[in-house]
């Protein structure tokens, strides 16, 4: 009677006793019927009672530690789906575990141990020779456990679940040429499965193939043309009409197809892992996300590890949102609130935040690198090692801000108030500043003492900042009533 197997590679080394609780409540079987250990291992199996084994590699470096084998005999009815069996041990594990999927070798699924999942990318990269060596080297979604993947759209995940295509099937010898026009306006019927994504790049490369259905069209038999006219019919409906301008598309050198775009444009954001936080985000995308009036309510939501780069966030309410390693480069929050909001980590470079409220906002590791923060309330904000470089603060209020380990290298202050907690490690070089003080200036031993007035200026400018620190605003005199 054959069996089952399985193959797994998880982010952290495995447990063996995580591993026998997890196998055993995915087979639905006794725990004393699971055998786990090490690769390689004889002794001490219960080769004869199992019903579930598995072996297991602790690997010594790369991005993912552990590769597990596990085999269900056949005595094991209806043995679980490969998913299945991940969902499980991502959360008796407590780590991400990777699994394959669809008909890409080098894509993975990726479970976390909250239950959500998302896709990965990675590649053997043969450095060691007695044992595989693993980069995650991108991620459908941000994930803190491969902090040094790309976050990006994949090809790939689109790749391996193509539509079905039934009017091309249908056409023997024509089928190649209308089968890729099918399957757009499949996914985009279906809402873009299996991540809600589809590149723009990916979406020109359909309207060639339409272009290349154009110039066949004469010589086409007349099924074949009706299919074409069916899928046209469904297109339109599909999208809407912008004269080319979301693909930079000319007018009067391009065919129709050119001149429209997805009602629900599927390349405009990354959706988090978070299932709720992601069916609301992308219900904020098809309703247009196009910054309108009033905003978007996206408060306490975890939108970790999205990418909104360049989106339209202005006048929105991210109180108290997880925005842990989102990709938000270029955009827009403009008079948002982000009071308590969570950014650590969170890749910002010459995104917008004029007038936004980010009081109590953790800004820890964030790059803010060009960012504009003028009239930004950042009162209480934990920004330590955040990068600020030729950050604009002007205006901004800077009071109880912790800015310890943070790089202002480049950045501008004007008459903002500086009561803010600075360490030796807080870069200033090319900081030009008039501020208020008084700060705070804290030892590695956990001492602090104030910094206020020249002593301030004295400390800012030695550490190449072009400063002046100005007098305390003098409260107005009231007139004599005498």
């Amino acid at each position: 009677m054959t069996g089952t197997a399985y193959g797994f590679l998880t982010a952290a080394a495995p447990a063996p006793d995580a591993l026998t609780r997890a196998l055993a409540r995915a087979f639905g079987v006794a725990a004393e019927r699971v055998d786990v250990a090490p690769c390689g291992t004889v002794d001490g199996r219960n080769w004869d009672t199992a019903l579930v084994t598995s072996e297991y590699e602790v690997l010594r470096a790369g991005d993912l530690r552990g590769m597990l084998h596990v085999y269900a005999t056949g005595e094991v009815t209806s043995p679980p789906a490969p998913e299945e069996v991940a969902a499980v041990l991502a959360r008796e594990a407590g780590t991400p575990v990777l699994v394959e999927w669809g008909t890409v070798p080098w894509v993975r699924k990726v479970y976390l141990p909250q239950g959500w999942f998302t896709y990965a990318a990675i590649e053997d990269l043969d450095i060691a020779k007695d044992q595989p060596w693993f980069r995650v080297y991108a991620v459908q979604a941000g994930l803190a456990a491969f902090p040094e993947a790309e976050v990006a759209g994949l090809d790939a995940v689109v790749q391996g679940a193509p539509p079905e295509t039934p009017l091309a099937d249908g056409l023997g010898e024509h089928r190649a040429l209308l089968r890729p026009w099918e399957a757009l306006v499949s996914r985009m019927a279906a809402g873009w499965p299996p991540a809600r994504w589809y590149g723009a790049d990916l979406y020109r490369e359909d309207l060639a193939a339409r272009d290349r259905i154009e110039d066949a069209l004469p010589a086409l038999p007349a099924p074949v043309r009706a299919a074409v006219t069916a899928l046209d019919a469904r297109f339109r409906a599909l999208t809407v009409e912008d004269a080319g301008h979301e693909l930079g598309a000319d007018p009067a050198s391009t065919a129709w197809q050119w001149h429209r775009r997805p009602a629900v444009l599927p390349w405009r954001v990354l959706l988090p892992v978070d299932p709720e936080a992601a069916g609301r985000l992308w219900k904020w995308v098809e309703d247009g996300a196009e910054g309108q009036p009033g905003g978007v309510d996206l408060s306490g939501l975890d939108l970790g590890g999205a990418c909104l780069a360049g989106a339209d966030l202005s006048s929105s309410l991210l109180c108290g949102t997880g925005l842990t390693g989102a990709r938000l480069t270029g955009t827009d929050f403009y008079r948002s609130h982000l009071q308590g909001a969570d950014l650590t980590n969170a890749d910002a470079t010459g995104a917008c935040f004029v007038r936004a409220d980010l009081d109590g906002a953790v800004l820890r590791g964030t790059v803010l690198d060009g960012a504009d923060l003028t009239r930004a309330d950042l009162y209480g904000a934990d920004a330590r090692g955040a990068g600020l470089r030729g950050a604009r603060l002007l205006g901004a209020t800077l009071i109880g801000t912790d800015l310890r380990g943070a790089d202002l290298t480049g950045a501008q202050l004007g008459e903002n108030g500086f009561e803010v907690t600075l360490d030796d490690t807080t870069r200033v070089t090319g900081l030009k500043a008039t501020a208020y003080g008084p700060a705070t200036l804290t030892a590695p031993s956990g001492a602090s003492r104030p910094l206020a007035g020249p002593a301030l200026e004295t400390w800012l400018r030695a550490r190449g900042a072009d400063v002046r620190v100005l007098a305390p605003r003098q409260p107005q005199a009231r007139p004599d009533s005498s």
